[in-house]
Protein backbone atom coordinates (compact mmCIF):
# COMPACT_ATOMS: atom_id res chain seq x y z
CA UNK A 1 0.00 0.00 0.00
CA UNK A 2 1.31 3.48 -0.65
CA UNK A 3 2.31 5.65 2.35
CA UNK A 4 0.12 8.10 3.41
CA UNK A 5 0.54 11.36 1.63
CA UNK A 6 2.74 13.98 3.23
CA UNK A 7 2.40 17.25 2.05
CA UNK A 8 1.36 20.75 2.27
CA UNK A 9 -0.10 23.10 0.04
CA UNK A 10 0.03 26.71 -1.55
CA UNK A 11 -3.13 28.63 0.21
CA UNK A 12 -4.94 29.11 -3.01
CA UNK A 13 -4.93 25.37 -3.68
CA UNK A 14 -7.09 24.90 -0.49
CA UNK A 15 -10.40 24.28 -3.03
CA UNK A 16 -8.50 20.88 -4.53
CA UNK A 17 -7.98 19.45 -0.54
CA UNK A 18 -11.57 19.40 0.28
CA UNK A 19 -13.43 15.72 0.42
CA UNK A 20 -13.33 13.89 -3.02
CA UNK A 21 -17.53 13.89 -3.02
CA UNK A 22 -17.59 17.73 -2.03
CA UNK A 23 -15.27 18.08 -5.07
CA UNK A 24 -17.09 15.88 -7.37
CA UNK A 25 -20.76 17.33 -6.33
CA UNK A 26 -19.36 21.37 -6.74
CA UNK A 27 -17.89 19.73 -10.34
CA UNK A 28 -20.73 17.49 -11.27
CA UNK A 29 -20.33 18.62 -14.91
CA UNK A 30 -17.48 16.32 -15.17
CA UNK A 31 -17.96 12.45 -15.34
CA UNK A 32 -14.02 11.62 -14.53
CA UNK A 33 -11.03 13.80 -13.17
CA UNK A 34 -7.36 13.18 -14.06
CA UNK A 35 -4.63 14.42 -11.49
CA UNK A 36 -0.94 15.28 -13.16
CA UNK A 37 2.18 16.86 -11.72
CA UNK A 38 5.12 18.61 -12.84
CA UNK A 39 8.18 18.17 -11.13
CA UNK A 40 11.68 20.52 -12.18
CA UNK A 41 15.16 20.49 -10.83
CA UNK A 42 17.78 23.12 -11.41
CA UNK A 43 20.51 19.83 -11.06
CA UNK A 44 21.20 17.01 -13.54
CA UNK A 45 22.67 13.80 -12.70
CA UNK A 46 26.22 13.67 -13.14
CA UNK A 47 27.48 11.09 -15.58
CA UNK A 48 31.25 10.74 -17.25
CA UNK A 49 29.52 12.54 -20.41
CA UNK A 50 28.57 15.96 -18.68
CA UNK A 51 30.78 16.07 -15.17
CA UNK A 52 33.08 18.99 -17.26
CA UNK A 53 29.60 20.89 -17.69
CA UNK A 54 28.51 20.14 -14.71
CA UNK A 55 28.53 23.45 -12.88
CA UNK A 56 27.08 25.13 -15.97
CA UNK A 57 24.18 22.80 -15.66
CA UNK A 58 23.27 23.26 -12.05
CA UNK A 59 21.73 26.26 -13.15
CA UNK A 60 19.71 24.93 -15.98
CA UNK A 61 15.75 24.17 -15.03
CA UNK A 62 14.45 21.28 -16.08
CA UNK A 63 11.68 19.16 -15.79
CA UNK A 64 10.77 15.32 -15.42
CA UNK A 65 9.73 13.06 -18.31
CA UNK A 66 8.73 9.47 -18.74
CA UNK A 67 7.83 7.99 -21.71
CA UNK A 68 4.85 5.81 -22.27
CA UNK A 69 5.35 1.95 -22.44
CA UNK A 70 5.26 1.44 -26.30
CA UNK A 71 2.22 -1.08 -25.71
CA UNK A 72 0.21 1.59 -24.22
CA UNK A 73 -1.64 4.35 -25.49
CA UNK A 74 0.06 7.23 -27.22
CA UNK A 75 3.21 4.52 -27.35
CA UNK A 76 6.28 6.62 -26.59
CA UNK A 77 5.51 10.29 -25.93
CA UNK A 78 6.47 11.77 -23.06
CA UNK A 79 4.53 13.00 -19.98
CA UNK A 80 4.68 13.92 -16.49
CA UNK A 81 3.35 11.56 -13.62
CA UNK A 82 -0.37 11.50 -13.33
CA UNK A 83 -3.59 9.70 -13.76
CA UNK A 84 -6.96 9.00 -12.84
CA UNK A 85 -8.58 10.39 -9.71
CA UNK A 86 -9.81 6.90 -7.62
CA UNK A 87 -13.09 7.29 -5.86
CA UNK A 88 -11.11 5.94 -2.71
CA UNK A 89 -8.65 9.10 -2.70
CA UNK A 90 -9.32 11.32 0.07
CA UNK A 91 -9.18 14.40 -2.20
CA UNK A 92 -8.23 15.33 -5.71
CA UNK A 93 -3.77 16.23 -4.80
CA UNK A 94 -3.99 12.89 -2.40
CA UNK A 95 -5.04 11.50 -5.71
CA UNK A 96 -2.24 12.88 -7.65
CA UNK A 97 0.89 12.36 -4.48
CA UNK A 98 -0.31 8.87 -5.13
CA UNK A 99 0.01 8.43 -9.05
CA UNK A 100 3.06 10.72 -8.51
CA UNK A 101 4.46 7.69 -6.14
CA UNK A 102 3.15 5.08 -8.29
CA UNK A 103 5.01 6.29 -11.52
CA UNK A 104 8.17 8.00 -9.87
CA UNK A 105 8.86 6.32 -7.04
CA UNK A 106 8.87 10.23 -5.87
CA UNK A 107 6.81 11.40 -3.02
CA UNK A 108 5.28 15.18 -2.96
CA UNK A 109 6.31 17.50 -0.79
CA UNK A 110 4.16 20.85 -1.96
CA UNK A 111 1.67 21.66 -3.76
CA UNK A 112 2.94 24.67 -5.91
CA UNK A 113 0.93 25.96 -8.02
CA UNK A 114 -1.90 24.84 -10.72
CA UNK A 115 -0.25 24.72 -13.89
CA UNK A 116 -3.59 23.80 -16.07
CA UNK A 117 -6.32 22.52 -16.52
CA UNK A 118 -7.50 20.62 -19.90
CA UNK A 119 -11.24 19.18 -20.73
CA UNK A 120 -12.08 16.54 -23.15
CA UNK A 121 -15.02 14.48 -24.24
CA UNK A 122 -14.82 10.86 -23.82
CA UNK A 123 -17.29 8.71 -26.09
CA UNK A 124 -19.11 6.27 -24.29
CA UNK A 125 -21.53 3.59 -25.99
CA UNK A 126 -24.47 5.29 -24.86
CA UNK A 127 -23.35 8.60 -23.92
CA UNK A 128 -20.47 11.42 -24.04
CA UNK A 129 -18.46 11.85 -20.85
CA UNK A 130 -16.30 15.49 -19.92
CA UNK A 131 -13.15 14.77 -18.66
CA UNK A 132 -11.08 17.58 -16.66
CA UNK A 133 -7.85 16.80 -16.18
CA UNK A 134 -5.88 19.21 -13.33
CA UNK A 135 -2.03 19.72 -13.63
CA UNK A 136 -0.31 21.07 -10.44
CA UNK A 137 3.89 22.52 -10.43
CA UNK A 138 4.50 20.34 -7.12
CA UNK A 139 8.03 19.49 -4.95
CA UNK A 140 9.49 16.68 -4.07
CA UNK A 141 10.76 15.19 -0.33
CA UNK A 142 13.46 13.92 -2.39
CA UNK A 143 14.88 16.89 -3.54
CA UNK A 144 17.73 17.08 -0.93
CA UNK A 145 21.37 17.79 -1.85
CA UNK A 146 23.73 14.62 -1.52
CA UNK A 147 25.71 14.52 2.01
CA UNK A 148 28.44 12.40 3.69
CA UNK A 149 27.80 9.12 5.12
CA UNK A 150 31.01 8.00 5.88
CA UNK A 151 31.14 6.98 9.98
CA UNK A 152 27.48 8.11 10.68
CA UNK A 153 28.38 11.56 9.40
CA UNK A 154 25.60 13.85 7.93
CA UNK A 155 22.34 15.25 9.81
CA UNK A 156 19.66 13.00 8.05
CA UNK A 157 18.81 15.82 6.09
CA UNK A 158 20.59 15.00 3.06
CA UNK A 159 20.45 11.91 -0.35
CA UNK A 160 23.16 9.39 1.22
CA UNK A 161 26.36 9.90 -1.04
CA UNK A 162 29.18 7.28 -1.97
CA UNK A 163 32.54 9.20 -0.30
CA UNK A 164 36.03 9.38 -0.68
CA UNK A 165 38.28 8.53 1.93
CA UNK A 166 38.66 11.61 3.60
CA UNK A 167 34.82 11.47 3.41
CA UNK A 168 34.05 13.64 1.67
CA UNK A 169 31.33 13.49 -1.43
CA UNK A 170 33.07 12.69 -4.57
CA UNK A 171 31.05 15.06 -7.37
CA UNK A 172 30.96 11.72 -10.16
CA UNK A 173 29.78 9.30 -7.37
CA UNK A 174 26.62 11.38 -6.10
CA UNK A 175 23.54 9.41 -6.05
CA UNK A 176 21.73 12.56 -6.76
CA UNK A 177 17.80 12.82 -5.81
CA UNK A 178 17.18 13.04 -9.77
CA UNK A 179 18.43 9.84 -10.34
CA UNK A 180 15.97 8.01 -7.82
CA UNK A 181 13.02 7.92 -10.05
CA UNK A 182 11.82 4.75 -10.61
CA UNK A 183 9.05 3.54 -13.00
CA UNK A 184 6.42 1.16 -13.43
CA UNK A 185 7.80 -1.08 -16.65
CA UNK A 186 4.05 -1.63 -17.14
CA UNK A 187 3.67 1.88 -18.19
CA UNK A 188 6.68 4.03 -18.72
CA UNK A 189 9.83 2.60 -19.95
CA UNK A 190 12.44 5.55 -19.35
CA UNK A 191 12.65 8.85 -17.88
CA UNK A 192 14.36 12.42 -18.35
CA UNK A 193 15.06 15.51 -17.04
CA UNK A 194 14.38 17.85 -20.08
CA UNK A 195 15.41 21.71 -20.78
CA UNK A 196 12.55 24.07 -21.86
CA UNK A 197 14.46 24.04 -25.35
CA UNK A 198 14.04 20.05 -25.69
CA UNK A 199 10.32 20.27 -24.68
CA UNK A 200 9.39 22.89 -27.47
CA UNK A 201 11.53 21.22 -30.11
CA UNK A 202 8.96 18.74 -29.62
CA UNK A 203 6.22 20.71 -29.09
CA UNK A 204 6.31 23.24 -31.25
CA UNK A 205 9.20 22.46 -33.76
CA UNK A 206 8.07 19.17 -33.89
CA UNK A 207 12.23 17.92 -34.17
CA UNK A 208 12.86 17.14 -31.04
CA UNK A 209 12.21 13.57 -29.20
CA UNK A 210 10.31 14.65 -26.13
CA UNK A 211 7.14 14.68 -27.93
CA UNK A 212 3.89 15.01 -25.94
CA UNK A 213 -0.09 14.43 -26.27
CA UNK A 214 -3.32 15.75 -25.48
CA UNK A 215 -1.86 19.65 -24.90
CA UNK A 216 0.59 18.31 -22.68
CA UNK A 217 3.45 20.05 -24.03
CA UNK A 218 1.45 23.62 -23.95
CA UNK A 219 1.06 23.06 -20.36
CA UNK A 220 4.50 21.89 -19.72
CA UNK A 221 5.60 25.20 -21.45
CA UNK A 222 3.58 27.25 -19.43
CA UNK A 223 5.05 25.85 -16.12
CA UNK A 224 7.97 26.68 -17.11
CA UNK A 225 7.07 30.52 -17.63
CA UNK A 226 5.39 29.91 -14.23
CA UNK A 227 8.34 28.71 -12.81
CA UNK A 228 10.93 31.54 -14.38
CA UNK A 229 7.80 34.29 -12.90
CA UNK A 230 8.30 32.85 -9.16
CA UNK A 231 12.01 32.92 -9.43
CA UNK A 232 11.77 36.76 -10.50
CA UNK A 233 9.10 37.76 -7.54
CA UNK A 234 11.05 36.18 -4.95
CA UNK A 235 14.25 37.33 -6.41
CA UNK A 236 15.37 33.59 -5.86
CA UNK A 237 17.71 31.32 -8.30
CA UNK A 238 15.94 28.40 -6.90
CA UNK A 239 13.27 26.11 -8.72
CA UNK A 240 10.45 24.39 -7.25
Amino acid sequence: MPSQPNYTLAPHLAPFAVPLPQFRAINDQYAHFVGGALIFSRTVPCTPENQEEREDAKTLLRILLLQRSYEDSYGGQWEGPGGSIDPDDANILDGVAREVLEESGLHVSRFVELAGKEEWVRQRPDRADLVVKFTFIVEVHEAKPAVSTRDGEGDGNGVPADTLANGGVAPALERRWEEMVSLDPAEHRDFKWVTEEEVREGEEDLTGKYKSFAGMGRVILGAFRMMRERALLDGSDSGA
